[in-house]
């Protein structure tokens, strides 16, 4: 999962907020993943109360196939 970007963002729900200077924990769960794309849910919390819940899809350039010869 190295060099991945964020591509879209689903079912976004924001439950609350954060104020300058919390820490803000945010963990993300793989669901799926095809080829390149990958999907996850994710989650932020503020002191243990959630804040939001998210569906993301990463992606990733493929690796460049090797020169023929």
């Amino acid at each position: 999962l190295k060099d991945m970007k964020l591509t879209a963002l689903r079912a976004v729900k924001i439950l609350g907020t954060a104020r300058p200077g919390e820490p803000l924990r945010i963990e993300a769960r793989l669901t799926g993943r095809l080829g390149a794309l990958v999907q996850a849910q994710a989650q932020a919390s503020v002191a243990g109360r959630l804040v939001l819940t998210a569906e993301l899809t990463l992606s990733s350039t493929p690796p460049a196939a090797p020169p023929r010869a």
